[in-house]
């Protein structure tokens, strides 16, 4: 990532869009302003989509459920190899769906 200059921003960038254009950036601007969110992918600042909070609240329920589950298996070897593997998987699933939406991939 290229080091950001905090001199004084005295010089201006004037461009032209089409409505149907700046109706598109509104959409897909993050932060305050669309002057800083353009500076910011311009000098490229990889930008994050906010989280959805119920999605992160759901997450966690079933993380914190998928660790029940794995500590009740560590301790009392009731489930065979292949489940442990199965909730693993699981875990490593909802873990890059979770790195994937903050990060605003599809």
């Amino acid at each position: 990532m290229p080091k950001i200059s905090r001199d004084k921003r005295d010089k201006e960038i004037t461009i032209r869009v089409s409505e149907d254009e700046l109706t598109e950036l509104k959409k897909r601007q993050q932060g305050t302003t669309m002057a800083g969110w353009m500076r910011d992918l311009g000098l490229g600042v990889t930008p994050m989509k906010p989280a959805d909070p119920e999605l992160v609240r759901a997450l966690g329920r079933i993380g914190s459920n998928l660790n029940q589950v794995t500590k009740h298996v560590n301790i009392d070897k009731t489930i065979d190899k292949s489940v442990l593997e199965q909730i693993t998987a699981i875990r490593a699933t909802i873990n890059a769906l979770l790195d994937d939406h903050l990060r605003g991939e599809p």
